[in-house]
């Protein structure tokens, strides 16, 4: 008996050891470990981790942020990537905990918006993040956003200051012994190596190649050097240099160095293929560039969110693909639809226009053929004026949705016309009052008179009894009041959901009772309507600025939890919809 009995226990402790096992073995692929091994091999599942990461909390929000962000970026999603950059950014914006967390974004944020063409944004964040990189001593961060810096110079045509940008960079770099560096340093050769190309600087291109070959043969040495890293630097390497000897005429050496690039595993990959793309044009090998050339676009098409200059650089090889087939026919298809992308032609627009046209179409065809059952059922009295009721009927009720339609779209004008005059005359104003070291893209809140702003009890709760204010009190609370807007203006922290009255409190060095004072005498609403304010005034720039944008997309840009929050509070300070004021705002 005494044996069962320990045999039973002895199972029941070893089933819950395998169960904890088990447990832990589930609970790691959570971690943060686990992911950045994973994201660049499995972006899509990656994410899918990192949805159960948040809803587990395994790791802070700003890193599964973070985490997002790379794996978009993976998957070419650039937007996307973005987003999440940004919404770590802000995050670490609030708490000021992490600082070289901080820095990582600020870095994610420069090198996104220069893939998004947004060099002007692109260069506020390396200026920004430079000066961070030099106070915490962080070396890679200040060598990718001087790059940064030169690459979006380069995009603006400020080739010779963008060329000073990359060598300052490489000099930097060159004679490292940290394997991280010099992986780095090897990046930085081949993305001036095509600068160099593109600008037909090739002498120069050829002396940067033959350095990072020699570079490359030093990495080999390193150990855990990460599995492919070679391979596919030197798929690139190769590719170019048969390029750069096709160019100077030395074709048995440009032959070589091709078959050296197709002896790598990079080579037969979508991404690897587009690097031989050069070589083979200018070698006459057409068909091949079309086929690696369409590799790479369905790569693109099924993963990427936003038409950007890498794709459009895609397209205009291939057009000299066509071209060399004398296939003038694809060329011309080709370079109708660069001129398409590059006008920023909206295809949602069209598809719409297109469902309007079938739309009318049917409509027509349903009148006609109502209109020929008529004209046979006329011997039929009975059925003649009940079909004559119901379409009297029915022309009433669209006569009566018309001019409801008419009085709406009238009302809409009007309102979008006074909202549109008010952000008019308030940013007069500014630009009369501003201070010339503020912030040019500052946002003013724009105080409606529509309705007062109710305060909640708990802020009712923090208020004192005193019924007089000490006009020295009022004078520092206007002067805290300046520098918090500032802030909250200057870094955006209003689009910051998560944002809370005790976040700005913190900011300013004041309890609760000082604070919510603070801001009814100075803006005359409570912290809710003060941040509402700030971010309906960005929702309504938005909405001007991007029409192509959805709602959802609207209210989680400005900062608001959910769609049906905005459009109360646009409701509310308007006199109409987000939605309403979209579609007004197109008709002015």
């Amino acid at each position: 008996m005494h044996l069962w009995v320990c045999i039973c226990i002895f199972l029941f402790v070893h089933s819950q050891r395998l169960l904890a096992n088990k447990t832990v073995l589930n609970d790691s692929l959570y971690t943060e470990e686990y992911i950045r091994g994973t994201y660049i091999a499995e972006p899509k599942r990656a994410l899918q981790l990192l949805d159960e990461a948040e809803n587990r909390k395994t790791m802070p929000l700003r890193i599964v942020n973070e985490l997002r962000s790379l794996s978009y970026r993976s998957l070419y999603m650039n937007k996307l990537a973005y987003l999440y950059a940004r919404k770590a950014y802000l995050l670490d914006s609030v708490s000021q905990r992490a600082p070289e967390h901080m820095l990582k974004m600020t870095v994610y944020l420069a090198e996104l918006t220069n893939l998004m063409s947004k060099h002007s944004e692109s260069m506020k964040y390396a200026l920004s993040g430079i000066r961070q990189a030099r106070e915490l001593q962080d070396r890679e961060a200040e060598f990718r956003l001087l790059f940064c810096i030169g690459e979006n110079n380069w995009a603006l045509s400020a080739k010779d200051k963008a060329y000073d940008y990359f060598n300052r960079t490489i000099e930097m770099l060159r004679g490292s012994k940290d394997m991280r560096e010099m992986m780095l340093l090897s990046y930085y050769y081949g993305a001036e190596m095509g600068y160099l190309m593109t600008d037909s600087r090739i002498e120069e291109a050829l002396k940067l190649a033959l350095e990072r070959e020699k570079l490359l043969k030093r990495i080999e040495k390193l150990p855990h050097v990460p599995e492919g890293y070679t391979d596919s630097q030197y798929s690139y390497l190769y590719a170019k240099l048969a390029y750069i000897c096709q160019v100077e005429k030395k074709y048995k050496q440009a032959e070589e160095y091709y078959q050296q690039y197709l002896a790598t595993k990079d080579s037969h990959t979508p991404d690897g293929k587009i690097n031989s793309v050069p070589y083979l044009t200018l070698s006459g090998q057409y068909e091949k560039v079309i086929e690696n050339c369409q590799d790479f676009k369905n790569l693109m098409r099924t993963q990427q969110d936003t038409l950007n200059i890498q794709y459009l650089r895609i397209l205009k090889k291939e057009v000299q693909g066509y071209l060399g087939m004398q296939n003038y026919k694809a060329a011309a298809d080709l370079r109708e639809t660069i001129l398409e992308i590059t006008d920023s032609i909206n295809n949602k627009d069209k598809a719409n226009a297109a469902l309007e046209l079938n739309a009318m179409y049917d409509a027509s065809e349903k009148e006609e053929h109502i209109a020929e059952q008529a004209s046979q059922l006329k011997i039929r009295n009975i059925s003649l004026i009940f079909l004559t009721f119901v379409v009297l009927l029915a022309l009433f009720m669209l006569w009566r949705m018309w001019r409801f339609s008419n009085i709406v779209r009238y009302k809409n004008k009007v309102l979008a016309r006074f909202v549109n005059e008010k952000l008019a005359q308030r940013d007069r104003d500014e630009r009369n009052q501003l201070l010339p070291e503020e912030e040019i893209n500052k946002i003013i809140p724009i105080l409606s008179d529509i309705e007062p702003t109710v305060e909640s009890l708990e802020e009712i709760e923090d208020l004192p009894d005193e019924t007089d204010k000490v006009s020295g009190e009022e004078e520092e609370n206007q002067k805290i009041f300046q520098e918090l807007n500032r802030i909250v203006v200057q870094d955006r922290l209003y689009l910051s959901p998560e944002l809370s009255r005790e976040d700005l409190a913190q900011i300013v060095h004041l309890n609760n009772a000082r604070f919510a004072r603070m801001i009814k005498e100075c803006t005359g609403t409570n912290f809710n309507g003060y941040i509402n304010e700030l971010r309906i005034n960005y929702a309504i720039k938005l909405l001007k600025m991007h029409p192509n944008y959805t709602i959802r997309a609207i209210a989680d840009e400005a900062g608001f939890n959910s769609t049906p929050i905005l459009y109360n509070l646009f409701k509310k300070k308007t006199g109409m919809t987000p939605y309403e004021f979209k579609k007004t705002q197109e008709t002015l």
